[in-house]
């Protein structure tokens, strides 16, 4: 601490300044001697009572106190981190998630991949990529929400000279090829866990209208694809029981079609589609078999399928692909 002739001294510069200027007491201490803090408020605090009774001036120097006073350090640097999930909400009132996402740009992406190509749950892709089950969660559901918001993006119905060019690669296709043709349009049932009621949430549902023929419950995807078996159109939602006739009536490009005589189609253009949807100027569709048709008939029909089977094939390679569409359970 020095000698008893430089604690003399000190306390003398300490009360000339205290005397003099007050405020800028706890600036001297500070920057002109670096002392210890606390040391430095005891010489002061005996040598006032010591001399001098004044309560103000004590109450002055209990206010300097506790702007000197210790402080945690490397809360953040150390403790924070230091902390389990379970400390750090019982602090913070919040989960560490939510307020830093240490998850790259790149993890996120694989993670959602990994969900859509696999049947994993939250659990399992949590343990996989060392994340928590909550935020294995809000990782797909933010890509489920960022996808649908960029999904007229990608998805465009061709329109001017692409879809000359779609009509061109459509009837390379085939030696003999249906003419004329911008798109094929198919449904395919995605399975699903059966929807339940909540009692004052959910309002009242018939949960029957989700099983579809085969006694599955799954929602309806329409879609409609080019000649590269792209998809140029999607519609998806409607439960399961409902026909593709009705499903393509709902449809944004159903009623652009129906109802406006299919002003986003070119002259003698045609969408191809199997026997459940309606026979019109703009849907082609073919005949159906009674066992009586006749050799064009039969012609007729083969040469459609073999241009239409593009929406089939497009649709294999999308569940194929991204297998959680075999059985959506969450």
């Amino acid at each position: 601490m020095g000698t008893h002739k430089e604690l003399d001294s000190l306390k003398l510069q300490l009360l000339k300044d205290f005397l003099l200027n007050k405020n800028k007491l706890s600036s001297y201490i500070v920057q002109g001697f670096p002392t210890h803090k606390r040391t430095l408020f005891d010489i002061i605090t005996s040598t006032l009572n010591d001399d001098n009774d004044d309560g103000d001036e004590m109450n002055v120097f209990i206010r300097f106190e506790r702007q000197v006073r210790s402080k945690i350090k490397n809360f953040t640097e150390v403790t924070v981190l230091d902390m389990t999930d379970k400390d750090f909400k019982i602090h913070f009132r919040l989960t560490r998630e939510s307020i830093e996402f240490k998850c790259s740009i790149e993890k996120q992406i694989l993670v959602f991949t990994w969900y859509m190509a696999n049947c994993e749950t939250h659990r399992q892709i949590a343990n996989r990529f060392n994340l928590s089950d909550s935020t294995s969660h809000g990782i797909i559901i933010n890509c489920l929400l960022q996808l649908n918001t960029l999904n007229r993006v990608f998805i465009k119905w061709p329109s001017g000279q692409r879809a000359i060019e779609t009509m061109e690669k459509f009837h390379a296709l085939r030696q003999t090829s249906f003419p004329n043709v911008i798109g094929a349009v198919d449904g395919c049932h995605i399975a699903i866990l059966a929807p339940w009621e909540k009692r004052s949430v959910m309002p009242k549902l018939d949960r029957n209208m989700f099983y579809n023929r085969k006694q599955v419950p799954s929602v309806l995807l329409q879609g409609i694809v080019n000649a590269d078996q792209i998809f140029i159109d999607v519609f998806a939602g409607w439960p399961g029981s409902s026909h593709d006739a009705r499903v393509f009536r709902k449809s944004t490009i159903g009623q652009n079609i129906l109802e406006n005589h299919g002003s986003i189609l070119p002259p003698n253009c045609h969408i191809l589609g199997d026997g459940a949807y309606p026979l019109t100027e703009k849907i082609m569709v073919p005949y159906k078999d009674n066992g009586h048709l006749t050799q064009n008939q039969k012609n007729f029909n083969k040469i459609l399928s073999s241009s239409r089977v593009v929406v089939e094939q497009a649709f294999g390679k999308l569940i194929g692909r991204f297998r959680k569409l075999k059985y959506i359970s969450h």
